[in-house]
Parts: C-alpha cells; structure tokens; sequence
C-alpha cells in the first residue's frame, strides 16, 4: 500500500523536483502541499507550487500557504540561486485555481490526525510551518509516522559544511527557532542534510541533463528546463529535496547516524549550526533522529531519472 505524503515547501528549483519526483512515485500519495518563505517570498513560493501541480496535471492537490515569515529572525530569501520568480525564471502556465482558505499549519494537522501513525510530512523548506503546527497542536508529534527533513549540516562527511554560511545549512539557518522546536518535539525524524546533498555523486550534470532534453512529458520537460538553469550558472543540478523525498521511496539509499539534534539559535556567525549528539538519550522516551551520513549516489540518480523519464 502506497503511503500518505504530505510536501511542506518553499518552491525553489529542487522543491519542484521533488514535487515531480513524488507524483512519479506509485509508494506514495501527495495529498497535501504546504507552503513557506525560504527560496522566495510566501506568495512567490505558493504560486509557484500551484503552477507546478496545475503544469504536470495535479491541480487537484490543495495547497495551503503558511508562514510569511521566521518565527523571530528577518526573512532572507534566495533568489540569486533559483531565479528572480524562484523557479528558474520559468514561464509556466498560471494555476486554474486558488490556494486552500486555511492556514498551513491547521491542515498540516488535520492530515497528520486524520490516520495516526500512518503518515509522512517532508519537510524541504525553513520549518517555521511544522514548527507552528506542532505548538498549536502539541499532540501532533506523535500523531506522525515521520516527519522528514531537508536541513543542516552535521560535519558527519566532507561534504557536511555551510552552504549560506561555513557552518549553518540555508533552512535552518533561515528560522532556526523553529528548527529547535521541532527537534525537540518528540517526532519521529529523518533528516537529509548537505553531509550528502552536496555530494557530488547525487547531482545532476550536463548528461544527466541531454537525457532530460530528450523526454516528451510535462515531467521531463519541466525537470530539463529547471535543470538546464542550475547547471547553465553552476555546472550541476543539486538535489536537495528530491533526496529528502527519497527516504520514504527507498529508505536503502541512505546510512543514517543516530543521536540528538541541536541548532544554535542565537543571532550570530553561528546561527543555525546543527551538531548531532550521536547515540546521546537524556529522554528515552524521544525517538532519536536520524541524520543521513551516507548515500548510494549513482543508484539515487537512477531512481529519479527513470521515474521522471518514463512516459
């Protein structure tokens, strides 16, 4: 039986792949997409989820905006690596209809609860969303059967440095008020972070990308043309929230340190550092977190193409 998926995101050229990813993946069922400020601002971000569902004819998945900003800490946006529209400057057909009325965070809530232990919230963006959604509703920790992560950076590989600054990983360093809260929260968690995002052997490159141009759907169209812009300024195509995403289609992918998660919060140079204190259990009754520490690069690679490739 495939899985109920809900995608908390801020679309941002990877949120859309993963997206793609998701609605090519016969293991789960998106039901649900939540937006937040990170790539873009939050009305940025939440029309460029519905141009993306409406443009690979998933219009019927609702999407709920969330917060326009972090919790305490002013709002950056990254802009300058997805585009001006944050989406690669795409010119994608607008969405035939409106984002849902009710906020993010109820949603989130009411999926979560609707079959408890049953269902998965990935996480790609700030988690300034789940972080509300578990204050207003302190059951809903438990009430999840994972929460999944895109974020930090744990030192666990070469690769497991800064990518906003030398230490702190954007999305936690975006909000990472919000991320203490929700590593604190008790919720089953998996966590992908730039110790294996940023290695080289998960990217797309300008193969990967000859591949993409050749497809004929809106999925692979829509993966070449974002793709296209990553490696036109970067010479790869990182796959952040894809490989977040990948946990719940194959959790084999990944080796995964365990322990407790702390995020530095003040203001600082050391704003959003996160060490994972491996194997530390100061509260038996919090289920460690998973931080992945390893990854089957090549065989992720095969996994998305084929599945963005098929038609």
């Amino acid at each position: 039986m495939s899985l109920s998926v809900a995608l908390d995101i801020d679309p941002g050229i990877d949120d859309a792949l993963a997206v793609a990813l998701a609605l090519r993946s016969s293991e789960i069922r998106l039901e649900l997409v939540t937006t937040v400020a990170g790539n873009g601002p939050l009305e940025m971000t939440t029309r460029n989820a519905l141009r993306v569902l409406h443009y690979l004819g998933a219009g019927h998945v609702p999407v709920a905006p969330g917060a326009p900003s972090p919790l305490s800490k002013p709002f950056h946006g990254a802009l300058e690596y997805h585009g001006s529209d944050a989406l690669a400057d795409l010119d994608l057909p607008e969405a035939q209809k409106e984002p849902d009325p009710r906020p993010a965070h109820q949603l989130l809530f009411e999926f979560a609860s609707a079959a408890p232990g049953e269902r998965v919230v990935v996480a790609t963006g700030p988690l300034t969303n789940i972080a509300i959604a578990f204050q207003r509703y302190p059951e809903m920790p438990t009430l999840l059967r994972e929460l999944v992560i895109m974020g930090g950076a744990f030192g666990l590989t070469g690769y497991g440095t800064g990518n906003h600054t030398p230490v702190a990983e954007f999305n936690i360093w975006q909000d990472p008020e919000a991320a203490a809260i929700v590593f604190g929260s008790g919720a089953r968690i998996a966590v992908v972070g730039l110790d294996v995002s940023n290695d080289p052997s998960t990217a797309l490159d300008s193969t990967n990308l000859a591949k993409l141009r050749a497809g004929v759907t809106p999925f692979s169209r829509l993966a070449a043309d974002l793709t296209g812009y990553a490696v036109a300024r970067h010479s790869v195509c990182a796959l952040h929230d894809p490989l977040a995403l990948a946990v719940v289609l194959d959790r084999s992918l990944f080796g995964f340190a365990e322990g407790r998660v702390t995020v530095h919060t003040a203001g600082d140079e050391q704003q959003g550092r996160t060490i994972l204190l491996a194997g530390a259990q100061e509260d038996s009754a919090i289920p460690l977190t998973a931080v992945a520490a390893a990854v089957e690069g090549a065989r992720f690679k095969k996994l998305f193409l084929s599945r963005i490739l098929e038609d």
